[in-house]
């Protein structure tokens, strides 16, 4: 069908009527339809005929409203022509101020032009001044006003002294050349002479000179040379001071001390003269200076590092002791002797005698002087850090407290210890590199004289210290606990070996030596010391001799054995303990704050620190394992007699007369008391605190299962269960007096048979399980009911 829309009064205010749909005829062909279609056009009809009436009916007013603006149309009128009028008057006006400003346009334009062209006369005539006076003060050798007329010449515009006026103006018979080049003339006759003034006043000595011409380089722009000039002159004094190097010396700090005074001499010389470089030349102009002498301290420092390597023969001492080998610490070839109290140990099996290749004291003292040579130069690096990463501002304040006519530093100024360098300036923690230091190759050669000889070599003389050690190892029976000498003389040698890693403020020797020396700890020295206790008791049952000979030479030595045995167990619980200790000290100590001074280096120092308190754990591991062969060893096969003593003709079946005489005798509590005495004689004494304890909760825990097992194949009466309650109570009470062993760990042992004999006191169920549930109840319903069970009237 065809979309047809009816049309609508253009000054209608209602709502547009409905479009009507009509058909085509042809589609038109039922009744139904052609109804319909007449249904809608009626309705439409009726909308058109209803806003006609709207609109009939508002007529009047729109009539009124048409008249008054009528009425308005002659002052519209009129207002249009006075506004004709106006913009004709105005148009004229504007014209004209065209014209004249345009006329005032071109007579700016052209002032501008005449300013200009004097400002060019002006600047010209004043080059040409300039260049004369220069030429004059250069031949008088009046170099500060020569350097003042260079500054006002150069500070023209360029594109001036570069022009067709100033080429034709400016130059005279005597300075035939243009502007530019009579310049650039000028100049390199004032550098020239500078640079001779300069260096012959260096090698004179004459500080008033030398500062005299050091500030005058960067007025006439030769910033870069001046402090060339500058930097030789003071890599000539570090030269000065550091010239005598003998080829033969047999003092053992001899090279620490030459690499010393050269980083001495070259701390002092940036912390003296960097005021006076940032000053005339600008912060941070004392890098290149500095980098100067970098390349000084590299030259000197390498000869240094070298002679010190052919003259202690440093390659071959590393490759002879890199083939030694360590018979004592890969199997115990003798028990430690009886020391003080002249009590012998057992025969001695000599240990496979290896010729000596090396002399401990000797690799101490060359292990000493590397690790001093590190250290010094890690703090010089640290002070070059601290000196030169200094921020401008800082560096611009430092400046300009020096006098406009003070002289720079005298080269005769006597050097302050190095220990004194990092208190010159505060040590800032900047995480990005100082390029120049660290691609230094004097510290690139200590790093590989570190990797290649210190690590070696510290590692055989802490192994040779070690082996040693257990060598002349030998027990203080005299002492309490009772200990082997090796224990101290091992962890002195430890201690001294950190320390002077630390004292080499490397990081990456530090990182990798302290795990070897972890690993060198737990092989060396705990495993050793495990093989020791698990052959201490191998040798009691041999032995000549017959009938009580036999008996007292098999008594003496299981004594000794067991001594030896205890000794190694109290070595192993105080080696743990020193290392903690140690570990502790390190890490709160000054030594390693003064090691490092980049966060991220001290916190990498940190871990490897506290990875070496893995031996602690080394060190629990076997002493756990060497206390539990001892238990089963000496005590395990005398605590089950122990109970059957204890409870030899002791019954819970009692009346009130038996009762009494039992609370008289106290029997229970008594023999127990005397054969837990009898058991742990001795050992109190000998063992350390921890080791103790540990012996005793372990004789505890052993005991307490069978003691429970005891105690079911009982009958109980009412009194009888009374009276097992206060022996358990009484025996638990003894026990906590007897060792600091917590007493929470001790009623945790004890907490079965302290709830049996609770439950066969009581008198109902409720009653049971409210009291077990009080206590955190151990026992199960099944065992509950047996034990119920155990009770008779």
């Amino acid at each position: 069908m065809a979309l047809e829309v009816s049309p609508t009064s253009p000054t209608s205010a209602s709502t547009p009527a409905a479009p009507v749909l009509t058909p085509e005829l042809s589609t038109v062909t039922t009744r139904a339809q052609v109804e319909h279609h007449l249904a809608q056009l009626g309705a439409h009809e009726a909308t058109l005929d209803a806003r006609l009436s709207s609109l009939i009916s508002s007529r009047t007013r729109l009539s009124a409203q048409l008249n008054a603006l009528e009425g308005l149309r002659e002052v519209v009128e009129g207002i249009q022509q006075e506004a004709q009028h106006m913009a004709h008057d105005i148009r004229g006006v504007a014209g004209t101020a065209e014209r004249v400003g345009g006329k005032v346009r071109v007579l700016d334009e052209e002032q501008s032009r005449v300013r200009a062209s004097i400002e060019v006369v002006q600047a010209v005539q004043e080059l040409k001044s300039s260049i004369a006076g220069l030429d004059t003060a250069i031949q008088k050798q009046d170099w500060e006003a020569a350097t003042r007329l260079m500054q006002r010449a150069t500070a023209i515009d360029p594109d001036i002294i570069a022009s067709g006026f100033a080429e034709a103006v400016v130059p005279t018979s005597t300075l035939p050349l243009t502007p530019p080049q009579t310049l650039a003339t000028l100049r390199a006759s004032l550098l020239d002479t500078f640079l001779t003034s300069f260096r012959t006043a260096a090698a004179a000595n004459d500080t008033n000179n030398i500062g005299r011409f050091f500030k005058l380089f960067p007025m006439i722009g030769e910033e870069d040379t001046g402090l060339e000039a500058y930097a030789e002159w003071v890599s000539g004094i570090v030269r000065a001071k550091t010239a005598a190097l003998p080829t033969k010396t047999k003092s053992p700090t001899h090279f620490s001390g030459h690499l010393t005074a050269l980083f001495e001499a070259i701390a002092l010389i940036i912390s003296q003269h960097q005021p006076v470089v940032e000053k005339y030349y600008g912060p941070g102009k004392m890098l290149l200076v500095a980098h100067k002498l970098l390349d000084e301290a590299d030259r000197i420092g390498l000869r240094v590092v070298q002679s010190w390597d052919s003259e202690r023969r440093i390659r071959t001492k590393v490759a002879e002791l890199a083939e030694c080998r360590f018979p004592g610490l890969t199997a115990p070839k003798r028990k430690p002797t009886a020391g003080v109290g002249g009590m012998q140990g057992s025969p001695q099996i000599g240990l496979a005698n290896e010729e000596e290749k090396g002399d401990p004291r000797e690799v101490d003292a060359l292990l000493a002087e590397l690790a001093l040579m590190s250290g010094r130069w890690q703090l010089l690096r640290r002070f070059l850090y601290g000196r030169l990463k200094e921020d401008d501002e800082s560096a611009t304040d430092a400046a300009t407290e020096t006098p406009d006519d003070d002289p720079p530093p005298s080269a005769k100024t006597p050097i302050t210890p190095v220990t004194a360098v990092p208190e010159l300036a505060p040590s800032p923690p900047p995480e990005d590199d100082l390029a120049m230091v660290e691609e230094s190759l004097l510290g690139k050669a200590l790093d590989e004289e570190l990797e290649n000889v210190y690590q070696p070599l510290e590692t055989w003389y802490l192994r040779s210290s070690i082996e040693k050690a257990h060598q002349m190892d030998e027990l203080d029976h005299l002492s309490q606990p009772t200990l082997s000498s090796s224990l101290d003389d091992t962890f002195y040698i430890l201690k001294k070996t950190l320390y002077r890693l630390l004292s080499t403020s490397s990081i990456a020797t530090l990182v990798s030596m302290t795990k070897e020396v972890r690993t060198i700890m737990e092989r060396d020295v705990a495993d050793v010391w495990r093989v020791r206790m698990d052959s201490a008791f191998k040798e009691v049952g041999t032995g000549g001799g017959t009938g009580r000979a036999r008996e007292e030479e098999k008594d003496r030595r299981e004594k000794d054995a067991k001594a030896t045995f205890i000794a190694y167990l109290n070595n192993l619980d105080t080696a743990a303990e020193y290392t903690v200790r140690l570990v502790d000290e390190l890490l709160a100590g000054e030594a390693l704050h003064q090691a490092f001074f980049l966060a991220s280096e001290t916190e990498r120092a940190r871990i490897a620190i506290v990875g070496v308190r893995g031996v602690e754990d080394k060190c629990r591991g076997v002493l756990k394992a060497g206390l539990d062969h001892l238990f089963n060893q000496l005590l395990r096969p005398r605590l089950r007699p122990i109970l059957s003593d204890v409870y030899k003709d002791v019954s819970y079946i009692l009346d009130e007369d038996a009762y009494a005489e039992a609370e008289y005798r106290d029997d229970v509590r008594k023999r127990f008391v005397k054969a837990w005495e009898g058991l742990l004689a001795g050992y109190r004494e000998s063992f350390t605190p921890t080791n103790f304890n540990l012996f005793f909760a372990t004789a505890v825990n052993v005991l307490v299962r069978p003691w429970e097992g005891m105690i079911r194949g009982m009958k109980f009466t009412e009194l009888g269960a009374l009276r097992l309650d206060r022996d358990i109570r009484s025996i638990l009470s003894y026990l906590s007096s007897q060792s600091s062993y917590s007493s929470g760990s001790l009623r945790e042992s004890f907490s079965r048979l302290q709830q049996i004999a609770t439950l066969l006191t009581l008198d109902s169920p409720e009653e049971a399980e409210e009291v077990l549930s009080a206590t955190g109840n151990r026992l199960t319903n099944s065992e509950v009911k047996i034990i119920w069970a155990m009770r008779i009237s």
